[in-house]
């Protein structure tokens, strides 16, 4: 079983009833088909991705404004809790000298199963003078771990989404027509997703992710599909 595969058995994926949103995309030209048992969401997919963390940082932000890394919360899967679990003492080692949250000793990484938010931002979160980082992401770099030992699968997809439907499942993003059943903060508010001009769109950003999710040959499909439906 993949790691998708066991994430998505555990039920961490989004839930809500998309069945009529996916017609509603067909019916408007903007279902895409990624492979065997795949759907696009196209328009969720085109829109312009850029990391700004200084624009989206608690204390550096525009009022309104919102974070992944602070505002969203994140439910660790059995897997990924056991992963940080067995971590713990790296951990704190890798975060107190980097982390006055983590100096006094290890926070409560957990509040009834979901991700703590000490200081208005994850308590994996580090703040540096250009604004937030993934600290978890920075050990597995550091300890040579593969991307997704320590970082759980939501926190690495952002702002792609990924839909059980049964029959099929569904590639999609935060997006003015998703957020509310992903349980999400509009789109507009995340500095990332702002509409700008030029920017590659959120399947180029996250290529990489898609192929090792997906495959290397979906991913190439994917990508292509979604930068034809934003060329018409």
């Amino acid at each position: 079983m993949s790691t998708l595969d066991r994430w998505l058995a555990d039920g961490d994926a989004p839930e809500a009833d998309w069945g009529g949103y996916v017609t509603r995309l067909a019916n408007q030209g903007g279902l895409g088909d990624g492979g065997p048992r795949l759907l696009l969401d196209l328009p969720a997919l085109a829109q312009p991705h850029a990391c700004r963390t200084a624009a989206c940082t608690p204390g550096l932000r525009e009022a309104g404004q919102r974070s992944c890394c602070a505002d969203l919360d994140v439910a660790p899967s059995a897997d990924e809790r056991a992963a940080l679990a067995a971590a713990a003492d790296e951990l704190a080692a890798f975060y107190a000298p980097r982390d006055p949250r983590w100096a006094a000793g290890p926070p409560a990484t957990l509040d009834d199963g979901v991700l703590t938010r000490p200081g208005r931002r994850c308590v994996f979160a580090l703040r540096g003078a250009e604004g937030l980082s993934c600290g978890l992401h920075t050990l597995e770099d550091a300890s040579g771990r593969p991307r997704g030992a320590l970082k759980p699968l939501a926190c690495r997809l952002f702002p792609l989404a990924v839909v059980d439907m049964g029959s099929a499942r569904l590639l999609t993003a935060v997006h003015k027509r998703t957020a509310r059943a992903l349980g999400s903060q509009p789109a507009r508010r995340f500095p990332c997703l702002k509409a700008d001009a030029g920017l590659p769109s959120v399947a180029e950003t996250e290529r990489a992710l898609i192929a090792e999710l997906f495959g290397e040959r979906a991913a190439r499909r994917i990508v292509a599909a979604v930068v034809a439906w934003g060329a018409l």
